[in-house]
């Protein structure tokens, strides 16, 4: 009975998080930053296909907003015939033609707009002699020229660390297990055990061809989220044995599925063709660096914040109430793709 009513009580706490948040139309929005994608693919002399992913962000069902963005490529180029529009979670994918007389290779391109975000644009081209270009359009330059042997390899490792540092879920995730377990010879086997995990199902989707149905893998790592909230709210000794006991297995398995949430938005601009192990090595890499400053700045936060919640024990539950809070508010959210038929007005 007791441990029934320490759940109720978390939920409640969870529940007037999510009611706070809703009256005070909070934004809550797991992956806030998703990086846009140009592939340029010439189908023959002078005469390119033009593949533009733009991000959009997800205001809730049949809703999403764009980002102004639009490509801009040299004076040289004229589009041949109409542009084919798809929608996909998170998605905008444009497909068009365009003849450049003399080709792009060496020519200036960029995207109008992306000086007001803080969204990037990788841009990859492959010409018919095999010749391939590559680089990452910014903020800071939006515009730049086009040159023969690019890779930005480099930009994948930036790209997994902001993806974790901006992938709001995965974050909280993180924060939970920290929290959760207290022993930090633990706490290393634990983010171990996660990162093996979500590098494993990374690597299988980005290689192997392993899927998994998108809402659901966005739905479950809420859920696992929620898990850890709830264990959270709970005394140590009223916790279950699988988060007491095997803290690492909650890790791994979890992680899995995180692993999947990872791959989605490398999915959404590829990977080099003839360098894609390293270019998923220097992403995978990027995500636990940015893994480990995010756990690196709990265990600061934690140890400069201690005196303070001794003292006012009440504000160890703050945290909690808010990962509680979101992640039902995701959970809600993400489960109502299950039923698209159902739209809240």
């Amino acid at each position: 009975m007791v441990r029934r009513a320490c759940f109720g009580l978390a939920v409640l706490r969870a529940m007037a998080f999510l009611v706070f948040a809703s009256l005070t139309a909070l934004p809550v929005h797991a992956h806030e930053v998703r990086p846009g994608h140009i592939g340029i693919e010439e189908t023959a002399r002078d005469n390119f296909e033009i593949v533009w992913k733009q991000p959009v962000r997800d205001l809730g069902p049949g809703q999403v907003a764009g980002l102004g963005l639009r490509p801009v490529f040299p004076e040289n180029c004229v589009r041949a015939g109409d542009s084919l529009v798809q929608r996909r979670p998170g998605l905008l994918v444009e497909r068009f033609r365009l003849t450049c007389t003399g080709g792009l290779m060496g020519r200036e391109m960029g995207v109008e707009g992306l000086q007001r975000t803080i969204t990037d644009v990788f841009v990859d081209l492959r010409e018919l002699n095999g010749n391939q270009a590559g680089m990452r359009l910014t903020a800071e330059r939006p515009m730049q020229i086009l040159a023969g042997g690019g890779t930005h390899l480099r930009a994948y490792f930036g790209l997994g660390v902001e993806h974790l540092i901006f992938g709001f879920d995965h974050i909280l995730f993180v924060l939970g297990l920290v929290m959760l377990v207290r022993d930090l010879r633990r706490l290393v086997y634990v983010i171990t055990a996660f990162t093996l995990a979500h590098s494993l199902t990374l690597a299988l989707s980005m290689l192997g061809n392993v899927s998994a149905p998108s809402s659901v893998v966005e739905a479950i790592i809420a859920l696992s989220i929620l898990f850890l909230a709830v264990e959270l709210s709970l005394p140590e000794e009223k916790r279950s044995p699988l988060a007491t006991r095997f803290p690492q297995a909650v890790a791994f398995g979890f992680g899995l599925l995180h692993g999947f949430g990872f791959a989605g938005v490398l999915g959404d601009i590829g990977l080099p063709r003839d360098l894609a192990v390293p270019a998923l090595a220097l992403f995978n890499i990027g995500l636990e660096a940015g893994q480990l400053l995010v756990v690196a700045g709990a265990l600061v936060a934690g140890h400069y914040l201690r005196p303070v919640i001794d003292k006012r024990p009440v504000l160890a539950e703050a945290p909690i109430v808010v990962i509680g809070g979101v992640s039902v508010y995701w959970l809600i959210e993400r489960s109502l793709g299950f039923f698209p038929g159902i739209l809240l007005s």
